[in-house]
């Protein structure tokens, strides 16, 4: 159950034809427990199952967005993290300048460091390192939420953000948070739609 989501928000919202799910779900539960059940039996236990799903805080919640700020068009750069790579790397911020108004994040994982900047920043950023990226990717786009910081500690805030973009089908390229941020990084064909999905949240909320 917990492993379906639309079949937990069907549960847990009341429009769950159990019996329906209790046939569906019958083998997979007679070869998890190795016995015989019944579907009035599963019926029972998806009734009890939907009483103590409600007694917990809702999945999907409204989140107050306090502000949204956008920053466009945006490359992303990844390079192979090795000691050369890293040896540049520290001294990037001596070249670069990062106006106000400019986009730069870098994220160094175990194998690789991936950096999304402006795109008046890209050509600066690949002359000093002076190798090539094992990958770019242009026409990128940033969507920043602004959040309460006392949001942060409660469970399923980014969940019901990212639930919002995943509904309407949009590919989300970089997730990336502050103590009071969450960014989406998403492809400039798909900003429009972004920014007005939050946009409408934002104003839900606001009210």
């Amino acid at each position: 159950m917990l492993g379906e989501l639309e079949a937990l928000f069907a549960l847990t919202n009341g429009y769950m034809n159990m019996s329906s799910y209790a046939y569906r779900i019958k083998p997979k539960v007679e070869a998890l427990t190795k016995k015989q059940v019944t579907i009035t039996s599963l019926v029972v236990s998806l009734s009890r199952l939907r009483k103590e799903f409600k007694k917990e805080p809702p999945l999907i919640q409204e989140v107050h967005i306090k502000n949204i700020t956008t920053k466009l068009p945006l490359s992303e750069m990844v390079y192979e993290s090795n000691p050369k790579f890293l040896e540049k790397f520290e001294t990037l911020h001596k070249k670069i300048f990062v106006a106000r108004e400019d986009f730069f994040i870098a994220t160094i994982g175990t194998h690789e460091v991936d950096i999304i900047a402006s795109l008046n920043l890209a050509t600066k950023i690949m002359k000093h390192f002076e190798m090539k990226p094992k990958i770019t990717n242009h026409n990128l786009a940033a969507i920043g939420i602004s959040l309460n910081t006392e949001v942060f500690n409660t469970p399923n805030v980014f969940f019901s953000l990212l639930s919002i973009t995943a509904r309407a089908r949009i590919n989300i390229e970089e997730l990336i948070s502050t103590s009071t941020e969450l960014i989406f990084v998403v492809a400039e064909k798909d900003f429009g739609r972004t920014v007005a999905l939050f946009s409408e949240l934002h104003t839900k909320t606001d009210a």
